[in-house]
């Protein structure tokens, strides 16, 4: 499935990067109108759910968060590829992003209606955040992409630093780490020029564009390469 450089993996890399990036946009959305919780970040959640027990602050959104996070991710790990669609991991991943940009606008399409003011809407919002992180990273650990991760910085950049490996894998990890920040960044920079839920309409496009692209790519000639 994956070799020594970015051409086994053919374009999962790069739309992997992108999944990277709309991961920081969704979690910094999250944590700004969503009551201070990740849908994505589960340690900061299990902090956060820890410190709301002891009194400083709620426990219930972080423990949502981090229990519909699980429920995805038990879900993403178990999708199947319909009987007679060809088992390739751009199909596969195709069909993993196209579940979780459904997700995310569902969540962005609550949110519009109905703001982030309302205790129920802001816990709807992040059940299905969660559950579409969850998701998305278990289908992204399928894929079996090295070096590259959508979702956790800490066990990256601890690889970057303590491990010695080839240049374009720290490249890889570099990479997705930017990418983590530069999608918080950007969703900032939205909600601000915008309104609070640009982000999560810019991150359904992204999503939609990665989906489409996956699957067209694993539909051409030369994609056994990187089955």
């Amino acid at each position: 499935m994956t070799g020594d450089g970015d051409r086994s993996d053919g374009p999962l890399p790069p739309l992997l990067t992108v999944l990277a990036f709309t991961t920081g946009m969704i979690d910094a959305t999250s944590f700004l109108d969503l009551g201070h919780v990740f849908v994505a970040a589960m340690t900061g959640n299990t902090i956060i759910f820890g410190l709301g027990l002891a009194g400083y602050g709620t426990a219930l959104s972080s423990l949502l968060s981090i229990l519909s996070f699980a429920v995805g991710a038990g879900c993403g790990g178990q999708v199947v590829l319909p009987r007679g669609v060809h088992r390739h991991r751009g199909l596969l991943l195709a069909a993993g992003i196209a579940t979780q940009a459904l997700l995310v606008c569902g969540g962005a399409l609550l949110a519009a209606r109905y703001g982030f003011a309302e205790p129920w809407t802001r816990r709807l919002v992040i059940v299905l955040l969660a559950f579409s992180m969850g998701w998305s990273y278990a289908v992204v650990r399928r894929v079996k992409v090295a070096d590259l991760n959508t979702t956790v910085v800490t066990t990256t950049l601890t690889t970057l630093f303590a491990e010695s490996v080839a240049p374009y894998r720290q490249k890889r990890r570099l990479v997705s780490i930017c990418a983590l920040l530069t999608g918080a960044l950007v969703s900032g920079l939205l909600r601000r020029a915008l309104f609070p839920v640009a982000p999560l309409w810019a991150a359904v496009l992204l999503l939609a564009g990665c989906a489409v692209v996956s699957y067209a790519a694993a539909r051409r000639p030369g994609a056994e390469r990187w089955r």
